[in-house]
Parts: structure tokens; C-alpha cells; sequence
């Protein structure tokens, strides 16, 4: 017994690499900067705390910078696994949510190169359910919809009244 198999279809997650690699870009560096921040914090807050144990003449043998150092590693170590891991997911989801945001400006790009190159009938557009700028797909079928009426509509030129005798009999330059 042979059973259908599923037919997956590959999607291409980088339709306009230019804009969604420089958006994922954007979101690491961001990423990045805050994080830095909070581990210049995190370092200064360390120091703080060891120059207090100075203030309070313990001896640099002494146990409390032993737990101090300990705790800085401790917090070292968490601090660049969640960064790691942070830093991954935003890239993660940066590539699915810029192509929400490229996929429609793509779909639209493509209509409209189809419709040049084989000169077929306009047709409506749809955009993939959760895409941004839905209104994309409106307007380029608004334009369908117009032109669709414009088509048997006489053209301005047809619509225009005819000029007076005199201004057609008129000499085109006065002189």
C-alpha cells in the first residue's frame, strides 16, 4: 500500500538580502551594545566591591575575594551563555520577520515584473497570512480594479468638448 507523501514546499527565507541581512544586522548590533553595557556594569560593580574589601583592610588572601572572584566567573559564565543564546534567537527571528516585511514588497515586485514581461491580464494580488503592509496587496488591486473600468471608459481626450469655432480658425501665432 503505497501512502501519499506530504509535499513540503521550501520556502526562501532571504528574498531581498540586502534589506534583511542589514535588519538582522541592526538588531545584533543592538543586541550587542546592550549587552556590552551590562557587562561594563557588571564589571564595575565587581570592582566596587573588591576596592571596598581594600577600604575595609582585609588582606588580598582573604576569603571574601575569593567569593567575589568566584561570583565574577560565575556571572561571566551565565552572562555569555544568555548572550549566546539571546543574541542566536533575535537572529532567528530577525530573518522571519523581515521577511514578513520583504516577502510583500517581493510579491508585489514579481506581479509586476510577470505582468510587463508576458503582458497577461492584471489579476488580483494576495499577501501570505501575518505579512506586514497588507495594504500593498490593496492598492495594487485597487489599481487592478481601475484599470479594469478605465478600459472601457473613453479615454480624456475623447471626453473633452470641442474647442469653439473661432479658437479652431484662430492663427496659431498672433503676429
Amino acid at each position: 500500500m503505497n501512502s501519499p507523501q506530504k509535499q513540503w514546499k521550501r520556502r526562501q527565507y532571504l528574498v531581498n538580502p540586502g534589506f534583511q541581512l542589514r535588519f538582522m544586522a541592526y538588531v545584533g548590533c543592538a543586541v550587542l551594545f546592550g549587552f556590552a553595557i551590562i557587562y561594563v556594569a557588571n564589571f564595575w560593580y565587581f570592582g566596587i566591591m573588591v576596592e571596598q574589601g581594600r577600604e575595609l583592610g582585609l588582606n588580598p588572601d582573604h576569603v571574601y575575594f575569593e567569593f567575589i572572584e568566584q561570583q565574577r566567573v560565575l556571572l561571566n559564565q551565565a552572562f555569555f551563555g544568555v548572550t549566546f543564546g539571546v543574541f542566536a534567537l533575535l537572529m532567528v527571528a530577525g530573518l522571519f520577520l523581515s521577511h514578513k516585511i520583504a516577502g510583500p514588497v517581493y510579491r508585489v515586485q514579481k506581479y509586476t515584473q510577470e505582468l510587463i514581461a508576458s503582458g497577461v491580464a492584471p489579476y488580483r494580488v494576495s499577501l501570505r497570512k501575518g505579512d506586514f503592509f497588507p495594504e500593498l496587496a490593496d492598492i495594487v488591486n485597487d489599481l487592478v480594479e481601475h484599470a479594469k473600468h478605465d478600459v472601457n471608459a473613453p479615454s480624456p481626450a475623447q471626453n473633452a468638448p470641442e474647442p469653439p469655432e473661432e479658437v479652431v480658425s484662430a492663427p496659431a501665432h498672433p503676429g
